[in-house]
This record gives structure tokens, C-alpha cells and sequence, in this order.
């Protein structure tokens, strides 16, 4: 019985889910969601602005926020908060009828940030930009598949 208490108080605390949500908790995750995106973007041209500047370390620091939001993006998307009439969601429902597909592309998100920051540290301008590229495909890939 002690183990179950612990069992379950590690999930509570150490794997936070999304269970048994509202409307409001929905209208508030989709926020959250839509802001995280908008950060993304702005961090994508971040990146964009230093590689003209040739500055290695800010693209590693931008790489790094958006490596950090690829970890944790998967669970802003529960099941419920896909676009609706009452919501500002652009998400597709195409992120749950394919849902390992979403996941693939989350995980190709994850990769080529990772690669972004490795590329980056070698300060080759040339290498680092087709990472950079690489990455944007990847946004741009899911953004075609999975939003509205």
C-alpha cells in the first residue's frame, strides 16, 4: 500500500499530465501553447539575425531555449484542445488521428535543434546555416501537416 501512495505521488508530481480538464484548462494550455510558439518564432529569428552577425554563441543560446521547448511541447497538445469555434487554436486534429506521425515530427524538431547547438559550437558559418535551414524545414513540415 506505501508503494502504491509513492508510485502515485511520483506520478502527480514527476509526471505531470493534463487529466481531467476543462474548458478552461483547455482555453488555458492553448495559451500557453500558442505563447511557447510565439517564442519559437521569435528565437527562430534571433538565430537568423546573429548568423548574418556571425554570432556562434547567441545561435547556441536561441538553439538551446528551443531544444528546451521541443522537450516539453508534446504535452501541450492533450487530447481536447484542437481547434474549435471558441478557441484561437490553429491546431489540426491531424495531430491526434496521426498521433505517431505528430510525434516523429516533434522528435525531427528535437534533432535538429540538438544539431543546431552542436553545429554552432564549431563557429563554421556555412555549416551552421544549413543546420539552421534544416531546423526551419522541420517548422515548416509539421506547420503544413498539423495546423489549420
Amino acid at each position: 500500500m506505501h508503494k502504491l501512495k509513492i508510485l502515485l505521488m511520483m506520478n502527480f508530481f514527476i509526471f505531470p499530465t493534463f487529466i481531467c480538464l476543462s474548458d478552461e484548462n483547455f482555453s488555458e494550455i492553448i495559451k500557453s501553447r500558442m505563447s511557447k510558439f510565439q517564442e519559437s518564432k521569435s528565437l527562430m529569428r534571433q538565430i537568423n539575425k546573429n548568423l548574418s552577425d556571425g554570432n556562434f554563441m547567441e545561435i547556441q543560446n536561441a538553439s538551446k531555449k528551443i531544444n528546451l521547448w521541443s522537450n516539453e511541447m508534446y504535452k501541450y497538445f492533450p487530447k481536447g484542445s484542437e481547434a474549435n469555434s471558441s478557441n484561437k487554436s490553429e491546431a489540426s486534429n491531424d495531430i491526434w488521428s496521426d498521433h505517431e506521425g505528430f510525434k516523429i515530427a516533434i522528435n525531427n524538431f528535437k534533432q535538429k535543434s540538438a544539431e543546431l547547438i552542436q553545429i554552432a559550437s564549431s563557429k563554421n558559418l556555412d555549416e551552421t546555416f544549413s543546420a539552421f535551414r534544416n531546423l526551419a524545414g522541420t517548422c515548416k513540415e509539421c506547420h503544413q501537416k498539423y495546423r489549420n
